[in-house]
């Protein structure tokens, strides 16, 4: 009986180091990555490139291409039919 409890917490523990160094890494990494994404550091950092990215598509002649801008058109449209 004794062995066969060795046997387990062996086995047990082969298990977790084998998850902590595969599946656990990548959801600590993945975290870290969260993290690091939503600190207010970055969220600025973020806003800034949306606002310099604004104001260059405004500078420009033509936003969209032409196929885009009669997808878009109809996508609207069809949510003005929907709504009304």
């Amino acid at each position: 009986m004794r062995i066969f409890i060795y046997k387990t917490l062996f086995v047990f523990l082969c298990i977790l180091i084998v998850y902590k160094m595969t599946i656990g890494s990548l959801v600590s990494e993945f975290e870290s990555k969260l993290d690091n994404l939503s600190s207010k550091k970055n969220i600025e950092i973020i806003k800034e490139k949306i606002r310099e990215e604004i104001s260059d598509s405004i500078k420009k002649d033509q936003i969209l291409n032409q196929d885009d801008a009669v997808l878009i058109k109809k996508f609207l449209n069809k949510i003005k039919d929907e709504i009304n």
